[in-house]
């Protein structure tokens, strides 16, 4: 049976200044009293706890939202102080790397993308560690608590390495080696993992939620009572969930999820059509926009195996709410009716209309690498910017 590391048990003052930290962000500003109320914890307790995060920058009292007539400090309320600190989110992708910089209610502040770099994994986070360095440096009046990693592929969070088959990267440090080439502290994720802790932070996430994510890569991240589940190895793999047809894996088998959909599978058959010249997803949505009927049946096919997909796991899990996520979906949104069409005829369960999109639009893999720091800052928060105290001035 294979040991699987745990994160300490945090102390009791650490578990009380997350539990304060919690009901502010979930209700709002709050008095002293209220938040006593939310968290169950008593008046001085609370009161210790508000000094010592107001002291560190993340809470300010709202003194415009006294009510009238008020007397006595505990009826001030306290909110969530969004502009001291900030979360780096770096996405690698297979083609595209994106980065960016978030408050703490997950508001992108700003983002850059670049081609994914080729060769060894050193020197391609060498490159983006220095790319990010430059980025950063156009905050200076924010303090960075850390950076989120995100990434396909398989992903060992504990101990910060990646294996991603598609960049030949094998038993990389990745964490270790962005944080040395940074100097902050690094939180390696699966890229789906993150989106959808994304979508539980900020979204439309439910305690009970399946995220299903869909682009060069396809996958799928699970929640249970509001907190992701985390198997052995991290997240489960629905690359090669059977859905049919006749596209080869390169696992030898036909009809595997991912390879019937990716966009370069889309993309290569346009091109053996001869609706566009070159395998690019982007050439493909334009012809389609500008009526081509073959390109529109492309595009129309990989809805629909999507669809099925997700009616197949919806009814496998049985969760209170499905979110979809990924330009396979999103872009262009008129392929989502075929999608959704899908799913309603694969679905067996009562209630299909659980299904929602994404609220985070384009800029999904930036924030959701950005909330893989701030997920922490909130369960951890003392801790974690003790760690950021530490990094080097930009």
């Amino acid at each position: 049976m294979t040991e699987h590391p745990r994160a300490p048990r945090p102390s009791v003052r650490a578990a009380n200044a997350a539990a304060v930290l919690a009901a502010i962000r979930r209700e709002g500003p709050l008095s002293r009293a209220a938040i006593g109320e939310h968290t169950g914890l008593s008046l001085p307790t609370v009161s210790r706890q508000v000094a010592a995060l107001m002291e560190v920058g993340l809470l300010r009292e709202s003194l415009d939202l006294v009510p009238h007539g008020a007397i006595g400090r505990p009826r001030v309320p306290i909110g969530l102080d969004d502009t001291v600190f900030a979360a780096c989110g770096v996405h690698i992708g297979v083609s595209t790397t994106t980065y960016g910089l978030a408050d703490l209610r997950g508001n992108l502040l700003d983002s850059d993308e670049l081609p994914t770099p080729g060769g060894s994994a050193e020197d391609a986070l060498a490159y983006i560690a220095g790319k990010v360095r430059a980025f950063l440096r156009r905050w200076p009046r924010r303090t960075v608590v850390g950076i989120g990693l995100a990434s396909g592929g398989l992903v060992d969070s504990a101990r910060g390495l990646l294996d991603h088959d598609r960049l030949g990267w094998h038993r990389v440090p990745a964490a270790d080696l962005l944080h040395r080439a940074t100097g902050y502290p690094v939180h390696l994720d699966g890229h789906v993992a993150a989106m959808a802790n994304a979508e539980l932070l900020f979204g439309r996430g439910s305690p009970s939620m399946l995220y299903f994510y869909a682009r060069e890569v396809v996958g799928i991240a699970l929640a249970v009572d509001g907190r992701l589940h985390r198997g052995p190895g991290g997240g489960g793999s629905i690359a090669h969930l059977p859905i049919g047809g006749d596209t080869r894996c390169p696992c030898g088998a036909t009809g595997c999820l991912e390879a019937s959909v990716a966009d370069r599978t889309v993309a290569e058959a346009a091109v053996r059509a001869g609706v566009v010249a070159e395998p690019d997803i982007r050439l493909v949505r334009a012809a389609a926009q500008g009526g081509d009927p073959r390109a529109g049946r492309l595009l129309s096919d990989r809805a629909t195996a999507l669809g099925r997909a997700v009616g197949l796991l919806r009814d496998a899990l049985n969760p209170d709410r499905v979110v979809l996520g990924g330009q396979a979906i999103t872009d262009p949104a008129e392929r989502l009716p075929d999608l959704l069409r899908a799913y309603a005829t694969t679905t067996a369960l009562p209630g299909a209309d659980i299904v929602s999109v994404t609220t985070l639009g384009p800029t999904l893999q930036a924030t959701a690498a950005c909330t893989g720091l701030l997920n922490r800052l909130f369960d951890h928060p003392l801790d974690l910017l003790d760690d950021a105290r530490k990094a080097p001035a930009r």
